[in-house]
């Protein structure tokens, strides 16, 4: 009696397992039967990978106190991954002499929202025909170029063999299940926003709010098989004017959480709103910088973005394998790439550093590795990049640093990354390094970077390997003693090894960027966790701006 309970008790988990994932067990059944004739085709598929998310969100956004719009949504996507040839070579290799690279998923790749085994067999078998398609005449197109032009300097494979994982996590479910109410959210954001009405040099002032849930399937003919759900609040309060000769000056702030109870207070928004709206006006009346040379402190959020910009596209693997990358510290391991009491470290396991949600996590990447942390630089030196399955040589294997948007093709990319010193100095030592410098090349002053909105670097060789960060809020630092001056125009710009030749300190403080990075695979989610620097030299140019007049008429 006792073993027939038993059975019978498996057999219900094994019903409650296929019915919470009834999709996982529908993507291996398609998967193995379209990849057994493929893999005996003339021109062999060894692998293939197909992806889904399904995704559900609501956006809200509310400008001046008054609701825009309050939009729910959900959609299934999908992705289908083939290569053809072998892991030494295969259909995604780079042709050289090609500014294209592979490519993204143009056509219709969504999935039907039920888990209607017929139709989603059907959807995915028509996918995968087209891929491998494709993918033969790519392959083709490949060993062309491979035998037209030189010999790669990279001698490593295509694709790394790598030991298939299982993860199921329970699915989250509604919007109800994790604490959201679309009705008090839209109160809150007019709320946010209303502080900006009374404000008539403010032209635009919005808030909006994005909620996700992403449940995330995996499953390839190497045996992976993964489940991982992630949620994401997206809050963000929004402020603009427009000086009078022309320049637009925008601010924002932004909060990220996977969790509805680490948002801020709504006191603490309100705060930050009612700064905004402060710091618009002064920002009408501040002067514009010139161009300059010089020392400056960059805040920690600041930082974050200069390091995630400057650094963290140069070490991520899948693109210093290409020939057309600068590949800039390709060559470097073990060697002083930073000064030597700066360590840098990438875990896309880590949720939350010090109490602050992190935005770049997650289990496992789109490749169906794990994401593991991986220490890039030690004291100063080169240790390690972040990869993907596309290895370099020296580095076969992944460390779970494959990511793409549903609708593109996997690349390495960054996730959380830590900047670390072991020498921290005070907010007020730093001040004083910043003052000894100003004075020392008989400058009336140096720069305080205290606000960026984002930026963007170029790596290839076919245009100057460099960086332009946007700051929205800077101050000169005077070596007279005089109150520190707000000023407005600036870009900082540079080339990355001189730089990082010039960080002298770090600060004893942290601070975070919380931002979307926008690649080749797409915009995704990424943090840094960065110190104030003191960095001896930097070079800022004047930023563009409108030729149209400012409104005329006076805001209501």
């Amino acid at each position: 009696m006792k073993k027939v309970i038993l059975l019978l008790l498996f057999a219900s988990l094994a019903q409650i397992t296929f019915s919470r994932d009834n999709l996982t067990n529908i993507l291996k059944s398609e998967i193995n039967r379209n990849f057994a004739p493929l893999k005996d085709r003339p021109v062999p598929a060894y692998y293939l990978a197909y992806r889904v998310q399904d995704i559900q969100t609501h956006n809200i956004s509310a400008s001046f106190g008054n609701l825009l719009y309050s939009v729910p949504r959900r959609q299934r996507l999908y992705n289908a991954d083939i290569r053809v040839g072998s892991h030494e070579m295969d259909n995604t290799r780079e042709l050289k002499g090609s500014f294209g690279g592979r490519r993204g998923y143009g056509q219709d790749n969504e999935l039907p929202l039920d888990d209607n085994e017929t139709a989603i067999k059907n959807t995915l078998w028509r996918n995968t025909d087209i891929q491998y398609k494709d993918a033969v005449k790519q392959f083709e197109n490949v060993k062309a170029n491979v035998a037209v032009k030189v010999a790669s300097e990279d001698k490593s494979d295509d694709f790394s063999r790598e030991s298939p994982e299982k993860y199921f996590e329970k699915p989250v479910g509604s919007f109800k299940d994790i604490g959201f109410d679309a009705a008090e959210w839209e109160r809150k954001l007019k709320h946010y926003s209303d502080v900006f009405s009374a404000n008539k040099d403010v032209y635009d002032g919005t808030s909006a709010l994005t909620v996700e849930i992403t449940r995330k399937y995996f499953v390839d003919t190497d045996g992976a098989e993964v489940a991982e759900n992630a949620c994401a609040f997206r809050l963000f309060v929004n402020a603009s004017t427009t000086a009078d000769d022309g320049m637009q000056l925008p601010l924002y702030k932004s909060y990220t959480a996977s969790d509805i109870r680490d948002l801020p207070s709504d006191d603490e928004i309100m705060k930050d709103a009612e700064e905004m709206s402060r710091m618009i006006s002064a920002l009408r009346k501040a002067p514009v910088a010139e161009s300059y040379s010089g020392p400056a402190l960059m805040t920690a959020e600041a930082a974050g973005v200069f390091f995630h910009e400057i650094f963290g596209h140069r070490i991520e693997g899948a693109r210093l394998k290409q020939e057309a990358d600068a590949q800039t510290f390709k060559k470097k391991i073990g060697e002083y790439v930073l000064p030597r009491d700066i360590s840098v470290v990438f875990d896309p396991q880590l949720k939350k550093y010090k109490g602050i949600p992190l935005n770049g996590s997650y289990v496992f990447d789109d490749e169906g590795i794990r994401g593991r942390r991986v220490e890039v630089v030690k004291n100063g030196i080169l240790k390690s990049f972040l990869m993907s399955r596309t290895p370099i040589d020296g580095f076969p294997k992944s460390n779970g640093h494959g990511r793409a948007v549903i609708t593109l093709d996997n690349v390495t990319r960054q996730s959380n990354m830590f900047i670390e010193s072991d020498a921290p100095k005070t907010g007020s030592e730093l001040r004083a390094l910043l003052l000894e410098q100003v004075e020392s090349e008989n400058k009336s002053y140096g720069y305080l970077f205290d606000k960026v909105s984002g930026g963007f670097t170029t790596t290839g060789r076919y245009m100057p390997n460099a960086f332009n960060v946007a700051p929205l809020i800077v101050y000169r630092i005077y070596a007279d003693g005089r109150p520190d001056e707000l000023v407005r125009g600036v870009d900082l710009l540079g080339t990355p090894l001189s730089i990082f030749s010039q960080v002298a300190a770090c600060g004893d403080d942290h601070g975070a960027f919380n931002g979307a990075c926008g690649a080749e695979s797409g915009s995704l989610p990424v943090s840094c966790i960065s110190p104030t620097l003191f960095i001896k030299m930097i070079e800022t140019q004047k930023k563009s701006k409108s030729q149209t007049q400012p409104p005329i008429l006076e805001r209501p």
